[in-house]
């Protein structure tokens, strides 16, 4: 099965900084094939045959023995990508005036979810396992919306622009 992994806090600040090289080495190594990546900020695309919380695992595990720490891996498949962007969520927040992130999560979101509201960004939906929000381009620099959504839904998450999920969803269209 081909998928996509979202490594959070990878290559952000001076922590847990490795090149893709190295990464697609150590994904390697570890037993996942294909291996590529997409940027500098832990997006992998692999194939494997394991499920995608055991194909989790196994890029953590390999993270932890080249002692980077703290750098949960969300998988998803193709299919999972397409439900998040099929929607076009975002049509009423034009890319001129709102930045349009997708935030990921390893686990289901909590039912009855309310996210309580915040003047840097805003939820536009709430998926199984992922929220999809926006936030002014002129907001105040410092605002940290995953740390922010994964208190609110107390569940460690990472968050993508929404382009890199779409071009991530792209690429494993082939």
């Amino acid at each position: 099965m081909r998928y996509a992994a979202f490594l959070r806090a990878i290559n952000v600040g001076k922590h847990n900084r490795i090149t893709m090289a190295e990464l697609r080495a150590i994904c390697g190594d570890a037993g996942l094939g294909a291996v590529t990546t997409y940027l500098q900020t832990g997006n992998l695309l692999f194939e494997a045959d394991l499920g995608p919380e055991e194909a989790a695992r196994t890029i953590e595990a390999a993270l932890v023995e080249r002692g980077l720490r703290n750098a949960p891996a969300v998988v998803r498949s193709l299919d999972d990508l397409e439900m998040v962007i099929a929607d076009e969520p975002f049509a009423a927040y034009p890319p001129e005036t709102h930045t349009r992130y997708v935030t990921l999560f390893r686990g289901p979101l909590p039912a009855g979810l309310e996210v309580a509201a915040a003047a840097q960004a805003h939820v536009v939906a709430a998926r199984e396992r992922e929220i999809l929000s926006v936030a002014p381009v002129d907001r105040e620099p410092g605002f940290d919306l995953n740390k922010w959504l994964s208190k609110q839904v107390s569940l460690e998450g990472t968050t993508r622009y929404f382009h890199v999920v779409e071009e991530v969803a792209r690429l494993l269209r082939g």
